[in-house]
């Protein structure tokens, strides 16, 4: 197997194919006469993990970022930082950080990045 990178997104996508072989692992438990069995073991064969590369982004500073995304599509500029942004607000796992986040790239949009005055 070849080494695949350290990054949330590998990580994300194996643990949602282990979540699946636990399921898979509980429902052969129940019915071992399932549709892929090995019939010298009496195992049922899982397929082998295969990672998807959805793309990478790079922030830039001074509002904007670089982005490299499948296809060999390359991005660069202020719109890119706005496609960050969103991609990044729904990769979130629920409504409320969904919510303190923007609010935070709002204030830090108005106030500036130094906002302990305030």
């Amino acid at each position: 197997m070849k080494s695949l990178p350290a990054t949330a997104q590998v990580a994300a996508q194996q643990g949602a194919y282990l979540s699946h072989c636990f399921n898979r692992m509980e429902q052969c438990a129940e019915n071992p006469e399932g549709p892929r069995r090995f019939r010298s073991t009496g195992r049922h064969a899982f397929r082998p993990f295969q990672y998807k590369h959805f793309g990478q982004f790079a922030p830039l500073g001074g509002e904007q970022a670089a982005a490299e995304l499948p296809g060999d599509w390359v991005s660069m500029g202020h719109s890119t930082q706005w496609l960050w942004y969103s991609v990044y607000a729904s990769k979130q796992v629920s409504w409320r950080t969904r919510v303190l986040v923007v609010s935070d790239w709002t204030r830090r949009f108005i106030f500036g990045r130094d906002s302990s005055r305030i």
